[in-house]
């Protein structure tokens, strides 16, 4: 007679396989190759919540870096890193659709009712041109003029905190700190210094909101689970939604801003999906720039004599002689070292993911002919382009003048080529010009003011620059003192 350990064994492997072989997908010809794995439905899901950068490195590995698929979450995931299948993959958005997980993330993370996010997607082409208007033309300069003012006024402030210690020096946490400056700069330019004053701890409410909930969040997982992370970010849209509703009142939002509620306002979109709305905002504006601006910091102290040659690439272009309206003649045109820093920074250290879902079974050509089926979803993770030895050598070392012309001095890599920190298509960030003076403009603000070392020495650079993962990290101490 057969147990009944060996009967419940042989009926959970005959369960196993038939989830298996229901779970699994037909291979189309010209498909990516398909990575395995042995859990239905869950698939890869775990191993890429663990590290998306170790788990997709670990799979391009595998396929000798070509595209690959993998099953996650019931469904298969395309994996494209060639900048010829990106390019491919960008012509095609009619089948290869972001509206899908634009519409996920705004219930999700920005915390949007179906309908406001819904509202918010039909009249996209309007204020998406406000964006572009804004944001990559020359009205670009009145922002980043306004905050060029604004970090003034920040580091007047740690000028105070330093000149008040027994030994005219402090030390902070660096990325505290880079958050008081940029952060606060950034919110008073934007939103205006009045929903700071009225609301002070604004950016500590972003920071709980990303560092204790952002993966609950994004699964919407039971609010009970991560209470704080909710509170936050109720907190923030009703800081918004209030802002919303007396927007007349409040003479110092940017025009940009003004503008952009004004005509949401007119085309029926309430305060409190404006308020999440403007949450997008501020995480896009503050959650890619403020932790690259960190790193590029730590990554100049880091090597020896790399601030100083930082500060006379400032002197020899003026810096010291121009005030804020005058600055944008130099910045960023005249920094070629800071330039690149800035880009080997975003290419070392930035893990974005864009995603398209596939809405019909699609033929595309990049670099070869694909195939990818209905149901599926595309990533383009950008770290498997910037660590690819082929575009960029030895690619897991910092280079600061790797995106510098050769006839400067540098390695003469483009980083408009071969590096995709923020997007691509039709959702190329609007705010990436914005970002590289943000990030340039207080870099160079702190260096040519202050003398900055790193103080703990068992500290580690951080691998990525996901806010979520680099607020988690050991604090890196960093003594500032007024330079002579």
């Amino acid at each position: 007679m057969v147990s009944p350990a060996v009967l419940a064994t042989a009926a959970v492997t005959v369960v196993f396989l038939l989830a298996q072989r229901y779970f699994s997908l037909p291979v189309l010809p010209n498909e990516p190759l398909l990575i395995p794995h042995w859990m239905p439905f869950f698939g890869h899901a775990f191993r890429f919540a663990r590290s998306k950068r170790s788990f997709f490195r670990w799979a391009n590995a595998k396929t000798g870096g070509q595209p690959f698929s993998v099953p996650m979450g019931g469904r298969r995931h395309y994996i494209f890193s060639d900048p010829a299948d990106i390019a491919g993959i960008h012509k095609n958005g009619k089948t290869l659709s972001i509206r899908g997980f634009v519409r996920f993330i705004y219930i999700s993370i920005w915390g949007f009712r179906p309908a406001d996010a819904d509202a918010m997607w039909e009249i996209k082409p309007e204020w998406h041109r406000m964006d572009l208007e804004w944001l990559l033309s020359d009205k670009n300069d009145q922002i980043a003029v306004h905050y060029l003012h604004r970090i003034e006024e920040q580091l007047r402030v740690l000028d105070a905190e330093v000149e008040g210690a027994p030994d005219k020096a402090i030390v902070r946490p660096g990325l505290k700190t880079v958050v008081d400056v940029q952060g606060k700069a950034t919110c008073q330019v934007l939103y205006g210094a009045t929903t700071l004053e009225k609301h002070p701890e604004l950016l500590d409410d972003l920071t709980t909101m990303v560092r204790d909930g952002f993966w609950g969040l994004l699964f919407r997982a039971p609010r009970f689970l991560f209470r704080n992370a909710y509170e936050a970010r109720d907190r923030i849209i009703n800081t918004y939604a209030d802002l919303v509703e007396n927007i007349e009142t409040r003479k110092d939002v940017s025009q940009y801003l003004y503008e952009r509620t004004v005509y949401l306002t007119q085309q029926g979109i309430n305060p409190q999906a404006q308020g999440a709305d403007m949450l997008r905002t501020m995480f896009a504006s503050l959650l890619n720039s403020m932790p690259t601006g960190y790193l590029a910091l730590l990554h100049i102290l880091a090597e020896p004599g790399l601030a100083d040659e930082v500060r006379e690439e400032l002197l020899a272009c003026g810096y010291l002689e121009r005030s804020p309206e005058e600055m944008l003649e130099i910045l960023p045109a005249k920094m070629p070292l800071l330039r690149s820093i800035w880009h080997e920074t975003l290419r070392m250290h930035n893990n974005s993911l864009t995603v398209r879902e596939v809405t019909a079974d699609t033929k595309f050509t990049g670099k070869n002919t694909w195939q990818v089926q209905k149901g599926g979803v595309i990533n383009i993770p950008c770290g498997l382009m910037h660590f690819n030895e082929a575009l960029h050598p030895d690619p897991d070392s910092f280079h600061a003048r790797r995106f510098m012309d050769k006839d400067l001095g540098g390695e003469g890599e483009s980083h408009a080529r071969t590096t995709k920190p923020f997007g691509g298509g039709s959702t190329h960030c609007p705010g990436r010009v914005f970002a590289e003076k943000q990030m340039i403009g207080l870099v160079a603000a702190l260096l040519m003011r202050y003398d900055m070392q790193i103080v703990n020495a068992d500290w580690k650079m951080p691998l990525v620059s996901e806010f979520d993962d680099i607020t988690k990290q050991p604090t890196v101490w960093v003594r500032i003192s007024r330079r002579v």
